[in-house]
């Protein structure tokens, strides 16, 4: 018998990106950051890659949903995401992973390119549940503020948790554009101008291949220990 997910919403929650929510099993048990793959139950457009994708669990283990977020694109099946009706079933594979949160990590870079936030959104969630004690940096990298996904929500945390900092950072804006924080690209520069202690953080990264290799390059420059970096590559698709 195979596993179904009941969809439940799909709403656009940042520009050219959406969140689909399904229904948690019950029983269904996740580690924070891990995936499920989803197969639509029908492609309304053809797409030469067929009805399956691969996608971060955004929501924390004790949330009442199962939460995805994924940026638009004309493949036939991100088109019939978007369209298919409330009640749908989708069969799963998963959860999967091994990039997940860690309780025993003491300082934590947390760094996404664009839709990389994903496990991120499920790691500070399940963080703060189970008592955040490890000092955790998010750094969000986008082009500009209505790109990024869960925003006000990443704010309200680091007004909220002592243990939390949030740095989105702006990449595309107008010199005259009025954002008044970081627009620097995603760097190993960047990260250690607000960590406490970067040698003795632990990375994960999550984004673009691109991102993650030249965000690897320079940790290693900086002597960062393999061990001390994490990382998931977000293949196109």
């Amino acid at each position: 018998m195979n596993s179904m997910l009941e969809l439940t919403s799909v709403k656009e929650i940042a520009r050219g990106t959406i969140e689909v929510i399904f229904r948690k099993p019950a029983g269904f048990e996740f580690l924070a950051g891990q995936n499920l793959n989803l197969k639509v139950p029908e492609l309304l457009l053809p797409d030469p890659k067929g009805p399956r994708r691969t996608f971060t669990i955004a929501s924390a283990p004790h949330e009442p949903e199962l939460r995805f977020a994924t940026r638009l694109s004309e493949s036939g099946y991100k088109q019939s995401l978007r369209q298919l009706a409330p009640g749908s079933l989708f069969e799963y594979l998963g959860p999967n992973g091994q990039f997940v949160y860690d309780p025993e990590v003491k300082s934590a870079a947390y760094i996404a390119g664009g839709i990389g936030i994903t496990p991120f959104r499920s790691m500070l969630l399940h963080g703060v549940q189970t008592g955040l004690s490890a000092t955790t940096v998010l750094f969000y990298g986008n082009s500009d503020p209505e790109s990024s996904a869960w925003h006000e929500l990443f704010a309200g945390l680091a007004q909220t948790e002592e243990q939390f900092t949030y740095i989105p950072t702006m990449n595309n804006l107008a010199p005259d554009d009025p954002w008044p924080g970081e627009r620097r690209w995603l760097s190993a520069e960047l990260a250690a101008a607000y960590l406490p202690d970067p040698a003795g953080t632990t990375y994960f990264l999550c984004g673009p291949p691109a991102m993650i290799t030249a965000l690897t390059e320079q940790l290693r420059e900086k002597g960062i220990a393999e061990k001390q970096i994490r990382f998931e590559s977000l293949w196109g698709y």
